[in-house]
C-alpha cells in the first residue's frame, strides 16, 4: 500500500493485485478497506482483487513488458512490484534454540533457551502480557526497536528490569492519510466516525474488555488515547453505546486509568541503559582499533 501510494505521487500508472476480497485482509474490514481503495482510486490506482500473478512477459532484451494472471489476464508493464513477505531465517538455530510461531522463543528479557543468547525483532517470538502472556512474532519496525532496547536493558542489569509489556502497534503513512492500530482485530468490531470526511476508527471488543483499536486521521493525543484504552483493557457495557460515543470513549478511558508505574520505570530503564550501551560500543570500537594497529605493528 505504500510503495503503491509513493509511485502514484510520482504519477506512476499503478495496478495492484492481490489474492484477498480486499486490500490489507489480515488488518483492515471490509468497511476500513473500501475507504482506502476508494481514495486510492481517486488517485489513480486501480485494484485488481481476488487474483495472482503467474508469469512474466519479456522483450528481446529481457525487460518485463506484460505480466500474466491466474485468469488469464493479460497486462502491459514497464516495472513490477512483487511483495510477497517474509520468512524468518531460523535454520541455523535448529536444534540449538528453541523455536515458536515460525521465530525464535524468548523469555520476556528477550533471552532465548539459551540464557547467554538474546534475539529481537521479527525473528524473535515473545510474550505479550496483554494477550495473558500468549507467545506471538510481531513483523514490524516498532517491535524491532522495543524488544531491542528492552534486551540492551536486560542484559545491562538483569536483576532489575522487569519482563518486556510490549503494546503491539502498526501504524502507516500514504499520500495524505495516517492511520494506527494497537492491541489485537479478534471479537467483534466497532466502526465509528465519518468514513466520508477520512476521519474514523474502529474498536475490537472481547469478552466485554476493548482489545483493539484502530484511528484515521487523528491527532497525537487521540492516538494516544486509543493506546491507552487498549492497554488498560477499558470495559464495554454497550457496544452500541461504544458506537455512538466514537473517539471519545478512548478519551474518556485513556483519563480515567491509573499510571502505569512499570511503564514510567522501564522508560528510564531504557533512557540509562541505552547511554549505558552505548558507552559499551565506544569502548568495544576503540580496543578494536587499537587490536588493530597492534597487529600491523607486528
Amino acid at each position: 500500500m505504500e510503495c503503491a501510494a509513493a509511485l502514484a505521487t510520482n504519477r506512476i500508472k499503478v495496478t495492484m493485485i492481490f489474492p484477498e476480497a480486499h486490500c490489507m485482509a489480515r488488518l483492515f474490514t471490509p468497511k476500513i478497506a473500501e475507504f482506502y481503495e476508494n481514495y486510492y482510486k481517486s488517485k489513480g490506482v486501480k485494484f485488481i482483487k481476488g487474483n495472482v500473478l503467474t508469469s512474466f512477459e519479456n522483450d528481446s532484451e529481457g525487460k518485463v513488458k506484460a505480466v500474466i494472471l491466474k485468469d488469464g489476464t493479460r497486462l502491459l508493464a514497464d516495472m513490477v512490484v512483487v511483495g510477497i513477505g517474509i520468512r524468518p531465517n531460523t535454520g541455523l538455530f535448529e536444534g540449538q534454540l528453541r523455536l515458536e510461531k515460525g521465530g525464535i522463543k524468548v523469555n520476556g528479557q528477550m533471552q532465548t533457551s539459551n540464557t547467554s543468547v538474546y534475539a529481537v525483532g521479527d525473528v524473535a517470538a515473545f510474550p505479550v502480557r496483554l494477550f495473558g502472556n500468549e507467545v506471538r512474532r510481531l513483523e514490524h519496525v516498532d517491535s524491532a526497536r522495543k524488544t531491542a532496547r528492552h534486551a540492551v536493558a536486560a542484559i545491562m542489569t538483569p536483576k532489575t528490569i522487569g519482563d518486556l509489556d510490549y503494546l503491539p502497534f502498526f501504524y502507516s503513512r500514504v499520500f495524505t492519510l495516517s492511520w494506527q492500530f494497537y492491541g489485537d482485530n479478534v471479537g467483534n468490531v466497532i466502526h465509528y466516525g465519518d468514513f466520508n470526511s477520512g476521519r474514523f476508527g474502529a474498536y475490537w471488543t472481547n469478552k466485554g474488555v476493548l482489545v483493539g483499536a484502530f484511528l484515521e486521521g487523528g491527532s497525537r493525543e487521540d492516538y494516544e488515547a486509543i493506546a491507552k484504552a487498549v492497554r488498560f483493557k477499558a470495559a464495554v457495557k454497550d457496544t452500541h453505546e461504544l458506537e455512538s460515543a466514537g473517539l471519545e470513549f478512548a478519551l474518556r478511558a485513556s483519563q480515567q486509568a491509573a499510571p502505569d508505574g512499570g511503564l514510567l520505570v522501564e522508560r528510564l530503564s531504557y533512557t540509562q541503559y541505552a547511554t549505558a550501551g552505548v558507552a559499551v560500543a565506544l569502548s568495544i570500537a576503540a580496543f578494536a582499533y587499537w587490536y588493530g594497529r597492534r597487529r600491523r605493528v607486528w
